[in-house]
């Protein structure tokens, strides 16, 4: 009787049910892409330096690596003088060297600032395509902006960011300020540094064609 009585009970009784295991599902973030990197070479006079130390601190602020190595670098900067004939050869040279970098698949894109952008803008936009931007002093402020626009990534948290494509040639008022002394890159030994006193020259020397352009 108990056993028929129990027997029954049992069979009345549901047996819990042991949940199955729910695949899991792992989200990892995606790994953030690397800076893009940029180097410079700068040519010509302490003026032209000292330019070059603020364009990689606004490019370095940005969200830039700054390295020396070309090999290593998405974009390559080339700060101009146009001084002299041999300093405009020079930066000629300096240009072209860059583009083989480009054309061995290395570096993205090739900057051209300095004086020689800021005289001969259109000449060097219409002879050297390889000059991907040509930029004058007063349009510095865009570099940072452009070169993401034109490498197609992303700038810092603390800087604006555009959108569409930057035009080639930027030679004129400048769009965005310019900050002369802001966070410079020094590139001098440790133990010197320049001390900008003065933007460009009005002494019109016959000599000298720097008070034409800046």
């Amino acid at each position: 009787m108990w056993a028929t009585h129990t027997g029954s009970l049992r069979s009345s009784v549901r047996q819990p049910q042991l949940a199955q295991p729910r695949s899991a599902i792992i989200c990892s973030a995606a790994a953030p892409a690397p800076p893009p990197k940029l180097s410079l070479v700068s040519l010509g006079c302490p003026k032209n330096l000292v330019d070059g130390e603020v364009l990689l601190g606004d490019l370095h602020r940005s969200g830039f690596e700054i390295t020396r190595d070309h090999d290593d670098a998405d974009a390559i900067v080339i700060n101009t003088c146009s001084f002299v004939e041999d300093a405009k050869t020079e930066s000629l040279e300096a240009i072209m060297e860059a583009a083989r970098y480009k054309t061995e698949g290395k570096a993205k894109r090739i900057v051209v600032t300095g004086c020689l952008a800021q005289r001969y803008s259109e000449e060097l936009a219409d002879q050297l395509p390889e000059a991907d931007l040509v930029m004058g002093f007063q349009n510095y402020g865009s570099l940072p902006s452009s070169l993401h626009s034109m490498l197609g990534t992303q700038p810092s948290a603390s800087e604006p960011s555009t959108s569409g494509s930057p035009q080639r040639v930027q030679v004129g008022e400048a769009t965005v300020p310019f900050r002369p002394e802001w966070d410079r890159h020094r590139l001098t030994p440790r133990h010197t540094a320049y001390l900008r006193v003065a933007e460009g020259c009005n002494h019109a020397c016959t000599f000298c064609a720097i008070p034409g352009f800046r």
